[in-house]
């Protein structure tokens, strides 16, 4: 369900205006704000046409925008208002609605505290490699006291690079599911921290989640029944996209986002994404990204499949550099760090 409704701007504290209770807070320091009310029964009927949203920024700006409920993600009794406050953000003049993620919102959530971790993913044995390269780490004090890190040894690059031209196998690769029923819409939020003076080349993969047995990386397109997967990718300079194999990409991946956000060296980020599979037949599915709490991808009219029986099965675990030849290779010994993975059907946050 879509509501069009007013967004009105005044230099005041923030205030919700419609029937019924609601909770209204800042995040500090972010481009967005928060809207929690009670239950999403605001969003039906004539009276929630007429709901405005104040916010402290400059007075005399007012710009429509959308707010919309997700049946299939609405398993909470409250909903979220986020909206983007940046002017140079293409988002700038929309909200979008999403159910509230609560403790018991989160189906799964690891961070790597135990040393047999990959049980609590059920890690499945295919398409994995690189385990000597992926390592726990314990760092009492730090933001996060365990991790798991992903070296890249000098040279190293792509599996295909290993076959094709003997360079060393850099990374690691697994899938995993979680103890997740297959599913049509979830969200993946965990938070990665390259290395002090990482030197991207031209680009490299990191995690995302996947849906059927095969055709998802590799150069392998799906055919809409077999498989897709939605990882990210770091590019030149540390400019991030979102890379996924659809039934619609051609040869390799289908870029979407680039250069909407940088990776910064040394610095946790926060990555979530929430994938929305399409209505076969329909070219409707959805993909939405939130970077550091910024929501800056959100595409739609995607194709992920072609049958309701391809569903979303759990996360590819996947980080290399490359691109299929040496010429993505790392010039030298390089690491990134992984942290506080979590599924939901609800957004999550930083």
């Amino acid at each position: 369900m879509r509501i069009q409704v007013q967004r009105t701007f005044a230099a005041a504290m923030l205030v919700a205006l419609h029937p019924g209770p609601a909770s209204l807070r800042a995040e500090p320091g972010a481009s967005f704000f928060r809207a929690s009310a009670a239950t999403n029964t605001e969003l039906d009927g004539p009276d929630a046409a007429g709901m405005r949203v104040r916010a402290g920024v400059p007075a005399g700006t007012s710009v429509p925008f959308r707010l919309e409920w997700i049946p299939d993600l609405a398993g909470t009794d409250a909903w979220t208002v986020v909206a983007m406050a940046a002017a140079s953000n293409e988002f700038a003049t929309c909200d979008y609605v999403l159910p509230v993620a609560r403790p018991d919102d989160i189906r799964w959530s690891d961070s790597f505290a135990a040393a047999t971790w990959t049980q609590t993913w059920q890690v499945l044995a295919d398409k994995d490699w690189g385990w000597a390269n992926l390592a726990r780490i314990e760092e009492p004090g730090g933001r996060f006291e365990t991790f798991l890190r992903a070296t890249y040894p000098s040279n190293s690059c792509s599996p295909a690079s290993t076959t094709d031209y003997g360079t060393p196998e850099g990374g690691g690769q697994f899938l995993a599911v979680a103890g997740l029923a297959p599913t049509n819409a979830l969200h993946l939020r965990y938070y990665v921290r390259f290395a002090e003076g990482f030197d991207f080349v031209k680009g490299g993969k990191l995690p995302g989640l996947f849906g059927g047995t095969n055709s998802f990386s590799g150069g392998a397109i799906p055919d809409g029944t077999n498989g897709f997967s939605v990882r990210y990718m770091w590019r030149t300079d540390g400019d991030g996209e979102a890379y996924a194999y659809l039934a619609t990409s051609d040869s390799y991946g289908t870029e979407i986002g680039r250069g909407r956000w940088r990776f910064q060296p040394g610095e946790w980020h926060c990555l979530e994404q929430r994938v929305v599979l399409n209505d076969p037949g329909s070219d409707d599915g959805r993909l939405t990204v939130w970077v550091d709490g910024r929501m800056l991808v959100d595409e739609r009219a995607l194709r992920y499949r072609t049958t309701d029986s391809l569903r979303i099965r759990g996360i590819f675990f996947s980080t290399f550099f490359g691109g299929g030849d040496p010429t993505w290779a790392t010039p030298r010994d390089a690491h990134a760090d992984f942290a506080a993975f979590a599924l939901s059907p609800a957004y999550i946050g930083p």
